[in-house]
């Protein structure tokens, strides 16, 4: 892969994972299913509860994928949203605005936030661990049902999981999906599948620009293909496969190692708040904004110095004193090098743009000059 023409983040190349190690206990996940993404993963599990008994509301926290909230809301009506700080890993969810007859979708922002389940009459509550997989909070959680996008960790096309924690208590069923026969040369999830895979591969393989405007138009054709996609259809076997062989590797390993870096060498800053712990380790650094014009000016500086951070999320409005967050990458595909880099630019942008402790971006400076 060349850094020079690819820059840092963005999707994942195609990858040989052997070389990658594994957890030691995966003994958490219980009863489980596997998807083509997390957004199938919901909805599967609350037709599953809609077996069962009725649901009067499903509530979603206000900072949550603005995709995946419009992708709900075209096929259920009774949705409603709660407010939670999505940047205090502390902040605890009210539960008493909610019904017992509810559905509440809580999310372990990050990787890093806890999420208490209240005792005694309560919503059934399904917990989404796309930015935790393997997380503290993922393998210890005690909700009625846990999803997770693993795309989002592991680098494969396509993949969700649904399942029930073994720490859990709800005795509601996951059934078996019940879809139609379909042709997989024209079936929408093959097409997505094949269109990111070719994505993957051509990033692994590029070497000029034109390369690379190739495999983001494959990739964004893919994406399209999901949003507009509200069927389920079941995982095929040869995907099924590809999946499970990512499923427990050790991704945090990586990342820890990385974040300790960047947090010993990253400068102070006021523009910015580093959202960082030593543990449980976060899904990548970072950046949260108090404005979006502080945030965009950011994402821009770092898009110029060839560093693509995912925001996360746009389109939402909440009521906290920052708002905006920037993702950087720091998974297993960069190493301390590159880590050094991301720093410099970063601490280069807070120097020429805001009120940065000068003396420690000018020690930090002299230690990362090569």
């Amino acid at each position: 892969m060349q850094k020079s023409v690819l820059g840092y983040g963005s999707i994942f190349h195609k990858e040989d994972i052997t070389r990658l190690p594994e957890i030691s206990d995966t003994s958490f996940l219980g009863n489980h299913t596997l998807f083509y993404a997390g957004r199938y993963a919901i909805k599967y599990i609350i037709d599953c509860i809609l077996k069962e008994r009725d649901i009067a509301t499903l509530w979603m926290p206000n900072y949550y994928c603005p995709y995946v909230k419009n992708w709900l809301e075209e096929k259920r009506s009774s949705i409603k949203y709660y407010d939670i700080d999505p940047f205090d890993a502390n902040a605890q969810i009210n539960w008493k605005q909610f019904d017992a007859s509810d559905v509440v979708l809580t999310n372990n922002y990050w990787g890093i936030k806890a999420n208490p389940i209240p005792s005694g009459t309560r919503p059934l509550i399904i917990e989404d661990h796309s930015h935790g997989w393997l997380s503290e909070g993922c393998v210890q959680s005690k909700a009625d049902f846990c999803i997770a996008s693993l795309r989002k960790t592991l680098p494969i096309p396509l993949s969700g999981i649904a399942w029930k924690p073994k720490n859990g208590n709800c005795t509601i069923p996951l059934l078996p999906i019940n879809g139609a026969a379909v042709d997989h040369n024209t079936d929408p999830m093959t097409r997505s599948w094949n269109l990111m895979d070719d994505a993957m591969t051509k990033k692994a393989n590029c070497s000029d620009p034109k390369e690379k405007s190739e495999f983001l138009s494959s990739y964004s054709q893919g994406e399209m293909l999901l949003r507009n996609t509200q069927e389920i259809f079941e995982v095929q076997n040869i995907h099924k496969e590809l999946i499970r062989k990512a499923l427990f590797k050790d991704y945090n390993s990586f990342k820890k190692q990385n974040l300790e870096y960047i947090h010993q060498n990253l400068a102070p800053s006021t523009a910015y708040k580093l959202l960082y712990l030593e543990h449980p380790v976060p899904f990548g650094l970072l950046l949260v904004f108090k404005d979006k014009e502080t945030m965009a000016s950011c994402k821009h500086y770092l898009i110029d110095n060839a560093i693509y951070p995912a925001e996360l999320w746009p389109k939402n409005t909440i009521a906290q004193k920052y708002k905006h967050l920037l993702n950087l990458h720091v998974d297993f595909r960069y190493t301390t090098d590159d880590m050094r880099y991301l720093v410099a630019v970063i601490n280069r942008w807070s120097s020429e743009n805001h009120d940065t402790d000068m003396q420690k971006t000018s020690e930090i400076s002299e230690k990362l000059a090569p």
